[in-house]
């Protein structure tokens, strides 16, 4: 048997999204975990000296997914092993404290702080890769190939079938591959889809009426008066959780290296530092709100944000655990709803701007 590697390697149209749903399942399965461990008063699997670890059921979640993979030819078969696959690095993940301590020490406890920043990284890295350049000739027409795999298997619907016109449609009218994929791509018959399954349309139900809440008028004015209360309160929490403020003021808090101020640790520095930048920026973007910047006053949201999300939120899972989760939880939150609100002045200006072009000559327009 010979090996060799693979000559033209092609990315899957939606690995991005694949990749987003085996993060999301890994981290689920961590809160999952440490939630149903912290409620059962952490037992033991297992008796007579013998001890089951999880990491063994993520191995197993693992190889389940790769087998599906390696055995299945359908695209629907995907996403499920991409949730099969999350839940086994999330098993896996979870007891990364064994295994970089001496004693094997599961409640090591930066461990909760480097399974943060393994996640922070994977995310970074999956937007990476997505944003590196969009598909090539050649994917294009091998996802269009493959979508259109599905009609053998009596599973391509309407939705799958314009999909794949619209790949084609962004191929090189050159290539000697088009045309013939094309003809056959049309002339296959197409099923309706049919209703996702309900956790799909809960979900669908809650972002549906988040949406509509955002376009409320009041969504913008909510939002803002919730991220000035959320520096504050942000910041007092990291001030009360390095400092003990209110209850032995200038003395640091359980974790910290000394009790006296100036011996505080270079962790507990650092999140003092992040959680005053996130609250700076807060301010600055309340006054270019004032000025009636609000885009930019959006921005600056936004960062206040990523510094909360990317840094602080890192030394809260140190000082913390896992209780730092409700933190970050909101903090996406609010990141989702700045998001949309900067979405939504975007589109206000560009129709302010529209009636105005309007009226211009077609020379002034060009300049």
């Amino acid at each position: 048997m010979t090996f060799r590697l693979v000559r033209h390697p092609t990315r899957d149209a939606d690995f991005g999204s694949l990749l987003e749903t085996l993060l999301v399942s890994a981290c689920a399965t961590v809160l999952v975990i440490r939630t149903q461990l912290w409620a059962t008063n952490y037992p033991q699997l297992g008796g007579g000296g013998i001890h089951i670890a999880h990491l063994l059921y993520g191995g197993l979640f693992m190889v389940i997914a790769i087998g599906l993979l390696l055995i299945l030819l359908n695209r629907s078969i995907r996403r499920p092993a991409a949730v099969l696959g999350g839940v086994g690095f999330g098993f896996f993940i979870d007891e990364l404290g064994k295994f970089i301590t001496s004693d094997n020490n599961y409640f090591f406890k930066p461990a909760a702080a480097l399974i943060y920043l393994v996640f922070v990284a994977m995310y970074l890295t999956i937007r990476a890769l997505e944003r590196r350049r969009g598909l090539t000739q050649l994917e294009l027409l091998a996802n269009a190939l493959d979508l259109t795999a599905e009609a053998a298997r009596h599973d391509l619907d309407v939705r799958e079938k314009r999909r794949a016109l619209a790949m084609l449609d962004q191929v090189d009218p050159a290539n000697p591959m088009l045309a013939p994929v094309r003809t056959m791509l049309v002339s296959l018959n197409a099923i309706e889809p049919g209703p996702p399954a309900w956790p799909s349309r809960a979900a669908l139900r809650c972002r549906d009426a988040y949406l509509d809440f955002a376009e409320q008028p009041r969504f913008n004015p909510l939002v803002t008066v919730v991220i000035a209360v959320w520096a504050v309160v942000s910041m007092f929490l990291t001030f009360e959780l390095v400092l003990s403020i209110g209850l032995h003021l200038g003395g640091a808090a359980h974790g910290a290296v000394s009790d006296d101020l100036d011996q505080l640790s270079v962790l507990n520095w650092a999140s003092l530092a992040s959680s005053t930048t996130s609250g700076v920026l807060v301010v600055v973007g309340l006054v270019r709100l004032r000025a009636g910047e609000r885009l930019d006053a959006y921005r600056w949201f936004e960062r206040a944000l990523l510094v909360s999300i990317f840094v602080t939120r890192t030394f809260s899972f140190v000082e913390s655990q896992f209780g730092a989760v409700f933190g970050l939880s909101i903090d996406l939150l609010l990141l989702i709803s700045v998001g949309l609100m900067t979405k939504g002045e975007r589109q206000r200006e560009s129709s302010v701007l529209r009636p105005a072009d309007a009226q211009l000559p077609i020379g002034e327009l060009a300049r």
